[in-house]
């Protein structure tokens, strides 16, 4: 995977507002769109194993995706890495 250069830094672009988006409506596709395709896999298996119990969890999802997104501009991400630099983005 290649880096974006420092001027990009934390900024989204279509691509990663995409993905974002379509985690809200089919939780795990934005994840496989941000390279975390088996984490993406997971969590589309879960969700319709669970007969889309998972859409209560997707803006959760969908946050995760964003956070992928932002963090991925500076650095590789691990396939399950969840919520990276989130005190960072978030403030929590």
């Amino acid at each position: 995977m290649e880096i974006a250069s420092t001027a990009n830094y934390g900024t989204l672009d279509s691509h990663d507002v995409l993905a974002v988006v379509l985690s809200v409506f089919l939780p795990g596709l934005g994840h496989i769109m941000l390279d975390q395709r088996t984490k993406g896999l997971v969590i589309l298996a879960a969700v319709i194993a669970s007969c889309g119990v998972g859409y209560i969890v997707s803006v959760i999802i969908a946050m995760d995706a964003y956070l992928v997104a932002r963090v991925r501009k500076e650095r590789s991400v691990a396939d399950f890495e969840c919520f990276p630099e989130h005190e960072r983005y978030l403030g929590i």
